[in-house]
């Protein structure tokens, strides 16, 4: 069954009621800990950006040096747990949406799951490299066929990486499309966080990610096990 955008949108705005400057502290928490940028492929771009940028700055080789230092030291920490911390960020998502405690300590509680995100990282990463390689549209696919596997890891601990890819490649058939187009209607709402410099950002990151996690909620079954259809209506 598709809900769609403005259910799920809706879904997390009653989730976030009375929650909003928690939720918000946790997205920074986990923004700052490198949760939206988890692929290694970002770090990759991430890091030869900084030698770009390091390249434009070389008259200034102490600066330079440090700069690059840096970013790769961010990249590395982002790469280790960053991973990590998306897995306790999903998991204070969905305890908004089962009306459970969502303490802002949910975001490391799973440590323990290093390994198992470092191994679906480098995965994805050899995954989307293939799609991208052979055409644009088997990236996009591929982006969008295993966009669940982290949810997965986080509520089956005893999958394997394997398991979490062929589950989330199951339940997303059918709706990538859904949510591709959940993710879009945020467009706008980005577009408002440039004009306010960025603040916008702080309470759009939660709304998002709420709505996210509502629809996984719902295509994974989940929403029926563990608090019922009813208190979607």
């Amino acid at each position: 069954m598709e809900l769609g955008s403005g259910t799920y949108k809706r879904i997390a705005r009653n989730a976030l009621r009375g929650n909003w400057i928690r939720a918000a502290a946790a997205g920074l928490i986990a923004g700052w800990l490198g949760v939206f940028s988890t692929s290694l492929l970002f770090k990759i771009k991430y890091v030869l950006a900084s030698a770009g940028m390091v390249r434009c700055l070389e008259t200034f080789p102490v600066a330079s040096a440090f700069f690059l230092g840096c970013a790769v030291l961010i990249a590395i920490v982002h790469f280790f747990i960053g991973g990590v911390i998306q897995l306790g960020y999903i998991d204070f998502n969905l305890a908004l949406l089962d009306r459970r405690k969502s303490s802002i300590s949910l975001l490391v509680r799973r440590f323990s799951y290093w390994w198992k995100m470092i191994c679906s990282k480098i995965a994805m990463f050899f995954i989307l490299s293939l799609g991208y390689f052979l055409l644009l549209v088997p990236g996009i696919l591929a982006v969008y066929s295993y966009a669940m596997v982290p949810y997965i890891l986080e509520e089956k601990p005893d999958f394997t990486v394997y398991d979490a890819f062929h589950a989330s490649r199951e339940i997303m058939k059918g709706h990538k499309w859904e949510l591709f187009c959940l993710r879009l209607s945020y467009f706008g709402w980005y577009i408002l966080s440039i004009l306010t410099m960025g603040i916008g950002l702080i309470f759009v990151i939660p709304y998002r990610y709420a709505a996210e996690a509502a629809f996984y909620n719902e295509i994974s079954g989940r929403a029926d096990a563990f608090y019922g259809r009813e208190k979607q209506e």
